[in-house]
């Protein structure tokens, strides 16, 4: 009896989330720890345009380019068969006939690209996996075209990362189970 309670507690245990270590994921009041790498876009901090909140914000600013925040961080373990469920809230705006192009990678792997060139402020969930272990994370914004006195704006929220462990069921004929009772 003490052995079936202690194997159905870690079974619990191991199914489990494990937490992953994706840092400031709803900039609450800075893109800090976030490394920001730009070619004429700027990537900053805006303190109440997120889902709700803060937000990671990239705005055109003359001269088109892109830029790209990124960020490394571990989602569990890289040992078994879970899964890191990532997800990320974006939204943009454009006026003036420009058109932005908002691409993910995970591990420097393209696995969201989506150029946008009509006008939208909803909030757009991105729900990605990969394996569990540790990653990077890359989110860019890069000009695709500025039309006559065009600008974009890209904002970023959410950031998440949870590792899901799949727990393996032990099967059995029922004559062991019986054998259990006796």
């Amino acid at each position: 009896m003490r052995r079936s309670l202690l194997l159905a507690s870690l079974a619990l245990l191991c199914a489990a989330p494990a937490s992953a270590q994706i840092l400031n994921g709803d900039f609450t009041i800075s893109i800090a720890p976030w490394s920001t790498s730009t070619t004429g876009p700027t990537v900053t901090h805006h303190p109440s345009a997120g889902n709700p909140g803060g937000a990671a914000y990239f705005f055109y600013n003359f001269g088109g380019g892109g830029a790209s925040l990124s960020q490394a961080f571990t989602c569990g373990t890289a040992h078994g068969d879970g899964a890191c469920d990532v997800s990320l809230d974006y939204r943009y705006y454009l006026s003036g006939g420009a058109a932005v192009q908002v691409m993910v990678a995970l591990d420097n792997l393209i696995v969201y690209g989506m150029t946008h060139s009509v006008e939208s402020s909803q909030w757009i969930t991105l729900p990605l996996a990969v394996s569990c272990g540790p990653h990077t994370i890359e989110i860019f914004a890069n000009t695709i075209s500025l039309g006559t006195f065009g600008s974009w704006s890209v904002f970023v929220d959410n950031v998440t990362a949870e590792c899901t462990s799949t727990v393996a069921e032990e099967t059995r004929t029922w004559g062991a189970i019986k054998g259990i009772y006796r």
